[in-house]
């Protein structure tokens, strides 16, 4: 029975919410990175569009997580995506919320 194959037949499906939960979250942690090089490398001193780019990316990880959220508690839905969009929103979500506290805190 070596070339067997097993089927199984599920009527889950991917969840949308989930799906867009990782896009947001990578975006969010992509945008991430690429202020925190550009702070880096000016040194400290950046202009207001690094700030509005890190408030977007900081909405984007809170609607991310949200929508992680939404799509965990949706019955016959596939894991997969809800699970690693909620882990990336919440991690660029605890990164984005430390840097903000360090800037209120003038560490």
């Amino acid at each position: 029975m070596l070339g067997k194959r097993r089927y199984i037949f599920t009527s889950s499906s991917q969840s949308s919410k989930g799906i867009m939960s990782s896009v947001l979250g990578l975006i969010s942690l992509i945008s991430f990175i690429a202020v925190m090089m550009n702070v880096l490398k000016a040194g400290g001193s950046v202009g207001p569009r690094q700030g509005a780019v890190g408030f977007v990316s900081c909405l984007f990880s809170v609607a991310g997580t949200v929508l992680g959220v939404m799509s965990l508690i949706e019955p016959d839905k596939f894991r997969l995506f809800p699970r690693l969009g909620f882990t990336v929103s919440l991690l660029s979500l605890i990164a984005w919320g430390g840097i903000i506290y360090a800037g209120i805190a003038g560490i």
